[in-house]
């Protein structure tokens, strides 16, 4: 699988938090999950150790391990 690379895709998600080790993007044209092919809602690229998400109830989401982060996508 090969990396998903935000600064390529830029024009086509929104960056709605960057918090250095942590930053959250909004899809924004229907962007596929590099998981399971399907647009994904969010997705959260962390280099930390640790992560804590509370997506809900209704929510889906599919994870990609890379060598230097974790990326989290959402699916609502």
């Amino acid at each position: 699988m090969e990396r998903l690379d935000f600064a390529d895709i830029r024009h086509r998600v929104k960056l709605r938090r960057d918090a250095g080790d942590e930053r959250l993007f909004e899809n924004r044209d229907a962007v596929a999950c590099p998981v399971c092919g399907d647009p994904f809602d969010e997705a959260l690229a962390s280099t930390n150790r640790t992560c804590q998400l509370s997506p809900g109830p209704e929510v889906d989401v599919c994870l990609v391990r890379e060598d230097d982060r974790l990326v989290v996508f959402t699916h609502a």
